[in-house]
Order: structure tokens, then sequence, then C-alpha cells
């Protein structure tokens, strides 16, 4: 209905020549916001008939489904900008390392060093990295079969996710409840980083690059971290991970 409401108000509307007497959707973001709504209606059809159809349908035609996601709209449209955005400024900073010192510059510094392909020190990275997982209680990874070592895994999250504020295996959030949306109730959810658990069931009988990236990450890791140095054991043990 708000799509509707909003086609027809940007429909009347002459874009570059606003109703001065007109407050509602002044700023350019907003009337932006309209002109894309606008667009993305197919007039060819009657709302009475196919309303999904008379909001939808240009958009779908327009905005192919990228192959890494399971759905895909105007908020993953606005997300995939932003990345872009940040990624083209973070990428053009330029600090030394002694002259780093506002916020933005240091966390210039830190992207600008993780999305380095070939690093100067990577023992020394590998080390640090090592050190970082044995704070929060991870002595050894990737751990094997018929190891001795104890690990208490729930202490191991709240460790992580209270000292590096990191959500990973799963997430926890304060969303509206199901059955009474009045209310709110928290929420256990798959981790945003891996791919849906929707994905990973059908990429047993169609493969999904998103899966496929993802076991590979797994295997790249393992490789860099363990110490076994026979490609099929290592290649077992993500697979192990991924299952």
């Amino acid at each position: 209905v708000t799509a509707f409401s909003s086609s027809r108000t940007a429909e009347n509307k002459d874009p570059v020549n606003p109703d001065l007497h007109d407050n509602v959707c002044t700023t350019p973001e907003c009337r932006e916001m309209g002109i894309m709504l606008s667009h993305a209606i197919d007039r060819n059809k009657d709302p009475c008939d196919d309303f999904y159809d008379y909001v939808c349908k240009n958009w779908k035609q327009n905005n192919t489904i990228p192959p890494y996601l399971p759905s895909y709209g105007h908020v993953w449209l606005v997300r995939e900008e932003l990345a872009k955005r940040l990624k083209d400024i973070l990428s053009k900073m330029t600090t030394s390392a002694c002259q780093a010192e506002s916020l933005n510059d240091k966390i210039a510094m830190a992207y600008q060093s993780c999305m380095k392909e070939h690093s100067s020190q990577p023992e020394e990275e590998l080390r640090r990295l090592r050190e970082t997982l044995k704070e929060f209680g991870i002595p050894k990874w990737p751990m094997i079969a018929g190891s001795n070592e104890t690990i208490n895994w729930t202490e191991i999250y709240r460790k992580i996710r209270v000292g590096a504020d990191m959500s990973f295996i799963f997430s926890v959030n304060l969303k509206p409840n199901l059955t009474n949306t009045s209310v709110r109730a928290i929420n256990i959810d798959i981790s945003g980083f891996v791919p849906t658990l929707d994905q990973i069931y059908k990429a047993q009988n169609k493969k999904d690059s998103a899966v496929e990236a993802y076991k590979d990450f797994i295997k790249q890791t393992v490789i860099l971290f363990s110490e076994e140095k026979d490609i099929n054991v290592t290649t077992k043990i993500a697979q192990d991970i991924f299952d």
C-alpha cells in the first residue's frame, strides 16, 4: 500500500520543479527514493488484478538476484552501495603509521593492511593471530580427532563476543515476537557470515557460488594454520568442519 500511494504521489509530481507548498518529502534523498519506487512499478498492470506485479515487476526485471544471495531488494542494494563507497574512501586514504592519529586514519590503515594480498611479514602476522586465539581460549586450531585437549566453547564464545564484539556460529538479537508483534523476543539465528541453511541444503544438488566460496575459505584457513602438510588430510579436516 505504501509503495502504491508513493508511486501515485511521485507520478503526479514534477521531480524537477516541485510544488513549493508541498512540504512532504522535499529532501533530495527522499525524492530520489520516490523516483526509484516509481520506476519499479509496471503501469501496464492493473493493481486490482495483480498488485504484486504492479508494484514489483519492473524491479525484478531490472535487478537480477546475485548468485550469493537468497533474495534481493532495496535494502541489499543500499548496503552494497554503501560498502562500495566505504571501500573507495578507505582505499584512497594515504596516512603513514606514525601520522595515524585520528580514528578514521587508523580504520583506513587497518582496512588497507587486511586487503594486502601479500604481506611483508606473514609469519609474524600468523604468530599474532595465534596469540589472539590463545587469549580467547583456543590454544590450537584446527583440532583433530583424538586430541586430548579440552575446549569450553561456551566460554570461548563469551570471550570473543565480549572482548572482540564478534558474532559467529549464531547471532542473538532482539526482534518482534512472531506470535505477538506488540512485544519483543530474543531471537537466536545462524550467523550472517556463513551461507544460509537453505543455501547449504540446496547446494547438495546444485552448486552455489557462495557455498563453494565458503568451503574454499575453510580449506585455505586450515592449510594456513595446520601443521599437517598432507593436502588430503587438510582437505578432510576442512570438509569435516563444513559438515
